[in-house]
């Protein structure tokens, strides 16, 4: 992509207005590890968390996380209907070989 059509696309879509996204069957994931929640100093100390409180039914948030462990890791928390949340677990159940237990 050339410098030229970035900016002919830019321009585009400041004239005719940024297209809307469907929603319909749409699952947007964002990656936000790098914002550096954890590192927010409030007054009282290291978070033990710092990211989204939910997930909602159409977007997600990747997020750091570290364990009881001190282990540091990412989170996605993930918000679907019942019979969805059983299948995915089931899946996820079938890639790591462990029972889940927080779902």
């Amino acid at each position: 992509m050339s410098e030229e059509y970035i900016k002919s696309v830019a321009d585009l879509i400041v004239i005719k207005n940024r297209p809307k996204y469907a929603t319909g069957w749409n699952f947007i994931v964002s990656d936000i590890t790098r914002l550096g929640f954890e590192k927010i100093d409030l007054g009282w100390g290291n978070a033990v968390y710092g990211g989204v409180a939910s997930a909602t039914s159409n977007i997600s948030f990747c997020t750091n996380f570290k364990n009881s462990k001190g282990e540091d890791g990412v989170v996605v928390p993930i918000c679907l209907p019942p019979l969805a949340m059983e299948k995915f677990k089931y899946e996820l159940e079938k890639i790591t070989c462990e029972p889940l237990c927080r779902m």
